[in-house]
Parts: structure tokens; sequence; C-alpha cells
């Protein structure tokens, strides 16, 4: 597939996680296509880093 075809069906996976313009992103391409999205975190279900067993490591 060129750069310049796109997938009829996509077939995503997250790869990164970006800042952009102030607003996190989780960043998703396709892995048949060129085509990706920022999908922007929703601040509702955000957890506190201290409230995860992460901070205690």
């Amino acid at each position: 597939m060129s750069t310049e075809e796109t997938c009829e069906a996509h077939v995503w996976a997250s790869v990164g996680v970006v800042n952009r313009d102030g607003t996190v992103c989780k960043i998703w391409e396709c892995e048949n296509c060129p085509v990706w999205a920022a999908e922007p975190f929703d601040d509702a279900v955000e957890r506190a880093w201290e409230d995860t067993w992460l901070s205690e490591r």
C-alpha cells in the first residue's frame, strides 16, 4: 500500500502519548495504512499519581 492509500477497516494500535497545546493525547496509528488519530485523555476519569500503586515503586 502506498503512502497515499488508506484502508477501509483500520487496525488501530496505540503508539504513544503526546502533549498537544496543553492537552494530553494518546496517539493511535493504523497498522495497515498511514492514518493516525490523537485521542484526548478524559479529565473526568483521571486518578492522582499518588493514588496509584505505581507511585510507591
